[in-house]
């Protein structure tokens, strides 16, 4: 999920963990938050104010805080489609449209590229546990 933190300075590793038992907090992706410009005014950069990624795990491995990951942004009911959507993409007679079968192919690709960059962080936060 996406949320603000205020942090001094940010991870250098671009993740910060904070691990409470097991439950493994993770924030990610972070980028300067920016209040709205009000009424004729310019927007303001908030000093060491950030938004980011916010993920809970239960566990310690890379397949936990993988899975957290990809859970937080896909549902289980998502994923199922994506999977069956793609499926349905790659056959050359299932009798979709070419713009369908493209957008599906699309929609699968994002899913794979959010799939490596999980594994990217797990492995960040995980050096950063040791």
């Amino acid at each position: 999920m996406k949320t603000i933190i205020n942090l001094s300075e940010l991870p250098g590793s671009g993740v910060k963990v904070v691990v409470e038992g097991e439950l493994v907090r993770l924030f990610f992706d972070f980028t300067q938050h920016v209040e709205p410009a009000e009424e004729g005014q310019e927007a303001v950069l908030v000093p060491n104010l950030y938004d980011c990624q916010n993920v809970d795990a239960i566990g310690h491995t890379k397949a936990d805080l993988v899975s957290a990951i990809v859970n937080d942004r896909y549902s289980a009911d998502q994923v199922q489609a994506l999977t069956a959507n793609y499926a349905m993409a790659q056959d050359p007679e299932s009798g979709i449209t070419e713009e369908k079968r493209a957008e599906y192919n699309a929609e699968y690709a994002e899913y794979q590229t959010w799939r490596a960059h999980a594994k990217d962080i797990a492995v960040t936060a995980l050096q950063e546990l040791q």
